[in-house]
This record gives structure tokens, sequence and C-alpha cells, in this order.
């Protein structure tokens, strides 16, 4: 909320004098009657403070029809129009079980992200280059259908203490709430791994081939957290090869990036 211009919010239960309070210190004197004349001095205190610095008014809502053109003037508010996320998953997803254990290599990817990029970059700048192009667009577009096409989806609760469930809830508070999951960036830049890892002919075999075990159990690992859903797993490894093709149809773009990274 505060990312997205609101200056405060307040946390489930609210009670009615903390509501009360906040409410008073951001609505102006014009817009407050009292019908009590005891008052709370330390709500009207607030209200003294605070309302001497102006506010701009934001309104988050599906529709604005309903507002009227001249109060939006009146208090110089900023409407931002929120979309719902819809909410994706088939038949093929309720076949497939929550797996919490499925929570470690899913963390893993964290890691590779920066282990493998490393990786081509010693053994080969030229792939490093492709790869950061590939990686860079696929993120640019997964980015784009996010903001047109917004998707959530349904996770457990997980409450336990375990060192497993604790590394669970993080994942979840941290992905709080559960959306822009299509296409799953996890399994995009998975697959991208495993292209760029075979294409580095420097890469040991052993080395790819654990690449793409890894790889595989990280793509896994987003269906069995209930992170994504299949059809995100498709989308990202098919997002992943159509960038992997088309950075490698630029090889004059290619040489450019990797001048201007000093490669």
């Amino acid at each position: 909320y505060l990312n997205q211009g609101f200056d405060a919010y307040l946390e489930k239960p609210i009670d009615s004098v903390t509501l009360e309070k906040t409410l008073l210190s951001f609505l102006t004197e014009d817009l407050i009657e009292y019908r009590n004349t005891d008052v709370d001095d330390e709500a009207s205190n607030i209200h003294r403070t605070i309302s001497k610095r102006k506010k701009r008014v934001l309104i988050s809502t599906d529709c604005v029809a309903e507002i009227p053109n001249e109060l939006i003037e009146k208090y110089d508010a900023s409407v931002m129009i929120t979309k719902e996320s819809g909410e994706i998953g088939g038949v093929i997803d309720n076949k497939i079980p929550f797996n919490i254990w499925f929570i470690i290599p899913y963390c893993i990817w964290y890691l590779l992200i920066f282990l493998i990029p490393y990786y081509l970059y010693k053994k080969d700048k030229n792939i490093f280059t492709k790869y950061f192009l590939a990686y860079s667009l696929s993120t640019f577009i997964a980015n784009i259908i996010f903001i047109v096409y917004p998707t959530c989806v349904d996770r457990p609760i997980v409450t336990g203490t375990s060192l497993i469930e604790l590394m669970t809830r993080i994942v979840f508070w941290i992905d709080t709430p559960a959306q822009n999951c299509f296409p799953s960036l996890h399994c995009a830049v998975s697959m991208l791994f495993i292209l760029y890892m075979f294409e580095c002919k420097k890469a040991p075999m052993y080395l790819k081939i654990l690449t793409t075990i890894m790889s595989i159990l990280i793509m896994m690992a987003t269906l069995f957290t209930k992170q994504h859903v299949f059809i995100d797993l498709v989308s990202g490894d098919i997002l992943a090869i159509i960038s992997y093709i088309i950075v490698g149809k630029f090889k004059k773009t290619n040489k450019k990036v990797k001048e201007l990274l000093a490669l």
C-alpha cells in the first residue's frame, strides 16, 4: 500500500478508537463534524497537528463512476484504478499435491540466479552476454503480461514452526499476495540456465547435467509449493525458448551489448 502511494494502513483486527484517530489525522477540518462534544483530546490533538499539512487524496477503486468530478477536483484527488487478479489453475493442478519439501529447490533458485551467470561470465563472455540479453528480454515481456493480465493462485496455509515450515512461511510472506504468476519467471530463468549451460562449450558435461536436474526440480517446485500452476510453468519455458531464439538471431546486437558492458 505504501509503495502505491497510500500514507498509512491499518492491520486487522481494527478497533474503533485507532480507526477514528487515523481518519482524523487525514481529514480536513471542513469534513469533520463532531457529534459528541466530549471528543477524545488525543484524537483532536492529532488532527490539529497533522491537518496543518494538506495531503492529497488517493482513491483506490475499480470504478469511479459514482465519484463526482467536482469532489475529485476540490480535494485534488488522485485516482488509482485497480484491477482484480484472475485466479488460474486447472485439472492438472488439482491432482498435484502440496509438498513442503520442494521449498528447498524453490529457494535454491535464488542462489542460482547469481551463480550461473557468474560461471558463464568466467567461462565464456559471449554466452554470458547472450544470457544477459535473454534474461532481460524474458523479464521485460513477463512484466508486460503481469500488467495486462494479472493472475493469482490459491495457496495452502502453513502454520508450523519447523525449519522447512518457517522457510515456506517466509517465502509465502514475501510473495503475498501470490500474484503475477503467468508466466513463471522461476521456470523461464531455469530454462535459460539449461539452454546456455549446454551452449557453453567450456562447461563440463557433469555440470550441464547437474544444472538440468536442478532446473527441472525448480520447475517442479513451483507446482508442488503451489506458487504456480501448470500453465505458468509451460508459458515460462516457452518464453525462455522464444527469448533464446530471438537473442541468437541478433549477433550484431550481442556484439554491441558486449562492448557496452566492456566484456
